[in-house]
C-alpha cells in the first residue's frame, strides 16, 4: 500500500463521534396536521393561449409529415434491400449467370446495401425526433 492508501484506511477505521442534536428544538406534536382550510384550491380558469395552441398544431402537423416520411423511407428501403417479393436485391440475387442483372449484382450489390443501410439509419433518426417531441 502506498502512503495515501494507508492514510485513507486509517481515516476509515477511526471512530468519529457525531455531534448531539440540539435539545432546544421543539419536536412536532404527533397527530397534529397543518391547517389547510384557509388555502384556496388551484383554479384553472385561464383561457388557452392562441400562441401555444398554434405551436401545438404546427408541431402535430410536422409530426404527421415526419411519420409519412418514415413510411416512405421504409417502403423504399424494402424496395431496395428486401428479402422477398420484387426488391432490387432479391431480383439481382436470383439473376441467371451471364445476364445483365448478374453483372449489376456483381458490381452494385454493396452499394445498394449501403444505401439501404443509410436509409434505415435516417428512418431511426426520424423516429428519435418523434419520440423526443413527445416529451415537450
Amino acid at each position: 500500500m502506498n502512503a495515501f492508501e494507508k492514510k485513507f484506511m486509517l481515516m476509515l477505521e477511526q471512530d468519529v463521534e457525531l455531534p448531539a442534536p440540539p435539545s432546544d428544538i421543539e419536536s412536532e406534536i404527533p397527530g397534529e396536521s397543518p391547517d389547510f382550510e384557509g388555502t384556496v384550491d388551484a383554479v384553472d380558469d385561464v383561457a388557452d393561449n392562441p400562441g401555444v395552441s398554434w405551436r401545438k398544431d404546427q408541431n402535430n402537423n410536422q409530426r404527421a409529415t415526419i411519420q409519412a416520411w418514415i413510411g416512405k423511407v421504409s417502403e423504399f428501403t424494402e424496395f431496395l434491400n428486401g428479402t422477398e417479393g420484387e426488391s432490387v436485391q432479391k431480383q439481382l440475387a436470383d439473376a441467371d449467370c451471364d445476364t445483365l442483372f448478374n453483372e449489376v449484382s456483381r458490381s452494385e450489390t454493396k452499394k445498394i446495401t449501403r444505401i439501404a443501410q443509410d436509409l434505415s439509419a435516417l428512418q431511426e433518426s426520424l423516429k428519435g425526433y418523434l419520440i423526443s417531441s413527445d416529451d415537450e
